[in-house]
């Protein structure tokens, strides 16, 4: 892991997502970036821009700097390599462009969570950028005061395409040394035997040659439910949910357990993005550009 980026609003939660990032980059001697992006209208006019930039007498721009350079000469900061930087546009839009671009390993964000109708109509920035992220991506919620994780739950169905990408979370793991402990949540519409899922998983950590991780069936209402409960119940330090990032109406209508993961947690939850796949001569195999 060499590069981290840290979305910021200056709320409790990005806070806590930053001393989070810290302690990663300290493990992993990657450099840190923080990140604002001033969120503007859809079609703004050039008198809205300098609206944005300048309000009354304080320069909205220079304020901002002022915060992300008061931040990276924290104390806990100096032996880490960190830079930031300050954007106008859509923020989950430009994190997940800036995170493309740059190549970033990891967004390190924090989450408000949001629930009923405003989560339905409007989301989260932290839910929009685990959807369009190229990368992992960890969402803290509440403070951590020692992040060193050593049992990391891996949610999953564990079909071929969940290997894709699933590379970048073993790297994690393998960084703190970390139990990975795979997980098949059994519900009631989506029901398969012990025996095969125990197959299935071990036939996954066989694959990509595993060797610290456990094998867990668990039988829940919902998936969501099922994984949440799984963590709590065995403490652990972190949930792993792969995602399909989807959008728009798909998403509206079949939703994502790794978003809903991702908001009722409150324990930090890490994700990766499954790449796409097509069919070619009858053949499935990854989408590459």
């Amino acid at each position: 892991m060499k590069k981290i980026l840290v979305p910021t609003d200056f709320s409790d939660q990005a806070s806590y997502a930053f001393e989070v990032a810290l302690s990663i980059a300290r493990k992993s001697g990657a450099m840190l970036h923080l990140y604002h992006v001033i969120e503007i209208p859809d079609y703004p006019e050039i008198t809205d821009i300098i609206a944005y930039r300048t309000l009354g007498s304080t320069n909205v721009l220079e304020e901002i700097e002022k915060k992300l350079a008061q931040t990276a000469e924290w104390e806990e900061c100096r032996d880490i390599e960190i830079a930031y930087s300050v954007d106008f546009d859509t923020p989950y839009e430009k994190i997940a462009r800036k995170a493309d671009d740059e190549q970033f390993d990891l967004i390190v964000i924090g989450s408000h969570g949001r629930q009923g109708i405003d989560r339905i109509l409007v989301g989260s920035t932290a839910e929009k950028v685990i959807q369009h992220a190229p990368c992992l991506v960890l969402t803290i919620k509440e403070p951590v005061s020692w992040f060193a994780p050593s049992n990391i739950v891996f949610g999953s169905n564990f079909y071929g395409e969940i290997a894709e990408g699933f590379s970048s979370l073993q790297q994690f793991a393998d960084l703190y040394d970390a139990t990975l402990h795979l997980l098949k949540i059994n519900t009631r519409s989506h029901f398969e035997t012990t025996r095969f899922s125990r197959q299935l998983m071990e036939s996954f950590a066989e694959e990509q040659k595993l060797s610290n991780y456990t094998i867990n069936v668990y039988n829940d209402d919902s998936e969501e439910e099922g994984i949440l409960h799984f963590a709590r119940d065995m403490k652990a330090d972190v949930i792993c949910v792969p995602t399909h990032g989807k959008t728009g109406f798909a998403h509206l209508i079949t939703g994502s357990i790794a978003e809903s993961v991702s908001e009722h947690a409150y324990r930090p939850v890490l994700t990766y993005k499954i790449k796409p796949v097509k069919i070619e001569y009858g053949v499935i195999a990854p989408f590459r550009k």
